[in-house]
Formats: structure tokens, C-alpha cells, sequence
């Protein structure tokens, strides 16, 4: 049986391109199994807003004015390495590096011993036109993941996109906030159980403007439990 195109375009793809451990350069994986030991869970709890440690990860009382976010969960240490897969996986399009994290987030939540079942995953969204440009939504895939290990419920679209800007990397705080203002909007066609506690997925939190916008808009429309959780948290 004479192999099909498709397999063929595969074949010639991976001689041209082939797939290397992003971090020893190991031919076969994108992130080989010890390096992937080499990334560790975030085991601490503490405000997001002002860094206090806490048993859990809430907004502590005297932030809690300041913040629409009850509370954020980082699962993963921040490093280069750690770094460098969510740029690839986002960047570059290599879509199978976030997937590759699936022993790492299952860790995290074996260790988490506040997590439930009953949380319902909320991705944040991309733009219509920014999700055309790449493909895909990297807090989706996260949400994916999630929902393999513990079945938690994902409601996909909760919040929409509406407003199109370019990439927040490298602003500055104010910027950031100025630049996501009103970029979300609540889908009334899809909105869940208001009293179950919503978990805002992303990738990275580096001042929290993207996962404030998307609470304060959910806050705004009866939500009373809203959360962050993303991979690392910026330094």
C-alpha cells in the first residue's frame, strides 16, 4: 500500500524541519522527558496584587477594593526555559509544546488541594482576528488539558474578544491597562450557573490587566467567584 500524500508531506516535512528538544536539542521531541523534569511547580500562595503570602492564592482584604480577581494560581516556576516554550508554542505556532506540559499541570493540581471539580474553565479569548493570524488559542489548549486530567467543565465562550490590539509585551503597566480596556464583553447567549466559581485561564500574568479586564466584565454581569490561572507568572 503506497503511502498518502499527506504522509509524504509529513515525511519531507520532518526531514527539513525536524523536531528537536527546544532545551538539549535531542532529535524526536520538542521538550525530551528530562527536561521536562527540569521544569517545577509553583509552590507558593500568596496576593497577586501585593505579594503577601497566603495559604491559598486569594486577593488578600486590604487589595480586595483594587481587584476584580478573587484570588490567582500559577502553576509552573518561571525560568528561560518555561519562558521560551510558551514564545514557541505562541509565536512560532508549535502547538504540541503546550500539550507536552500535560505531566507538569497534573502535578500542580494533584498538589493543589483546594482545587474542584465543580470550577467551570473560561479561556480567554482571542479576537476573531488575531485567532484567524495564529490558529489557535493558547488558553484554550491549556483549558484542553485540564479538562483531560480532572473533567473540569469548559465554557469557551463565556467572554468574546472585541476589541483588537497588538501585543502587550513590552509595555508597561499603564499601557497595558489603557490598552485592554474594553476589549471583552460578556456572550449573553452563553452565560453559565452565575453562583459556580469561574477559573479565567491564560498563559502568562505579568501585570494582570488581561485577567482583571475579563473578571471586572464578569463581575459586572453577576459573577460572584472569579479566579486567574496561568502557567507562570512574569517577573
Amino acid at each position: 500500500m503506497k503511502p498518502s500524500g499527506s504522509k509524504i508531506s509529513q515525511i519531507i516535512w520532518d526531514i527539513l524541519f525536524p523536531i528537536k528538544c527546544l532545551s538539549c536539542h535531542r532529535a524526536g521531541e520538542w521538550l525530551c522527558a528530562d527536561c521536562l523534569a527540569k521544569i517545577k511547580i509553583y509552590s507558593y500562595y500568596h496576593c497577586p496584587i501585593c505579594g503577601q503570602e497566603n495559604k491559598n492564592g486569594s486577593v488578600c482584604g486590604y487589595c480586595r477594593p483594587s481587584s476584580f480577581l478573587d484570588g490567582l494560581l500559577v502553576m509552573l516556576e518561571n525560568n528561560r526555559l518555561t519562558k521560551q516554550l510558551i514564545n514557541l508554542a505562541k509565536y512560532d505556532f508549535i502547538v504540541d509544546l503546550l500539550k507536552g506540559l500535560e505531566p507538569k499541570i497534573a502535578e500542580y493540581l494533584r498538589r493543589n488541594l483546594f482545587w474542584r471539580d465543580s470550577y467551570v474553565l473560561a479561556p480567554i479569548p482571542l479576537h476573531r482576528r488575531k485567532f484567524l493570524e495564529r490558529g489557535f488559542n493558547q488558553s484554550q489548549i491549556i483549558c484542553e488539558v485540564i479538562n483531560k486530567i480532572k473533567g473540569n467543565e469548559i465554557n469557551n465562550s463565556l467572554l468574546e474578544k472585541i476589541k483588537y490590539h497588538h501585543p502587550q509585551v513590552g509595555l508597561s503597566a499603564d499601557k497595558r491597562r489603557v490598552n485592554i480596556t474594553g476589549s471583552f464583553k460578556i456572550n449573553q447567549n452563553n452565560s453559565g450557573d452565575h453562583d459556580r466559581t469561574i477559573i479565567l485561564v491564560d498563559d502568562v500574568y505579568t501585570t494582570g490587566s488581561t485577567l482583571e479586564a475579563g473578571a471586572k466584565e464578569l463581575k459586572a454581569n453577576g459573577y460572584q467567584n472569579v479566579w486567574g490561572l496561568v502557567l507562570i507568572k512574569g517577573q
